[in-house]
């Protein structure tokens, strides 16, 4: 499972079992706020937090919805491809990851901050929990993106060990 072997890295392993678990929880963190979020829709249950605190108005929710499920299936679709070692590391994919990673969790972190003091009572920025799955989302674009940057970095100093 936590190994990567084929060809493109000359048969060489690394361990991954530490990717896998961080994609693997951040995608159940995710799969958490997408059922809670229905359930509290279809029957409010009382030890969760109201429906109005997991959906922000910013889009329908059968929108939304259908964009979570594509959103969930990208990721366990990702999480398994990485547990399977059938992932070929990209050293560009994984810069692009980084930054779009790095982008999306600065400005919903600005998100929460404009929530938290100067934006509590507008939609978007009051919105708290949609916006810390938010922050999951940009957590697992940085741990796919490190992944991707750190893979291909090793894939490369073995070609260079191996073809002097």
């Amino acid at each position: 499972m936590a190994e990567i072997d084929n060809g493109s890295q000359r048969g060489k392993s690394r361990n991954i079992r530490p990717y896998v678990l961080v994609l693997f929880i951040l995608s159940g963190l995710f799969a958490f706020r997408v059922i809670a979020q229905l359930i509290q829709f279809v029957y409010p249950v009382s030890f969760l937090p109201p429906y109005t605190a997991w959906h922000s108005g910013a889009l329908p929710y059968g929108v939304l919805l259908m964009t979570q499920g594509v959103i969930l299936a990208v990721c366990l679709r990702i999480v398994w491809s990485v547990f399977k070692g059938t992932v070929l590391a990209s050293r560009q994919k994984g810069t692009i990851l980084l930054g779009v990673g790095v982008i999306y969790l600065v400005s919903m972190g600005a998100r929460l901050m404009i929530g938290l003091t100067i934006g509590s009572d507008h939609f978007w920025f009051g919105a708290m929990l949609p916006t810390f799955f938010h922050i999951v989302l940009a957590s697992f674009f940085i741990v796919y993106g490190r992944f991707h940057a750190v893979v291909s970095r090793e894939s490369t100093e073995i070609e260079k060990v191996d073809f002097g």
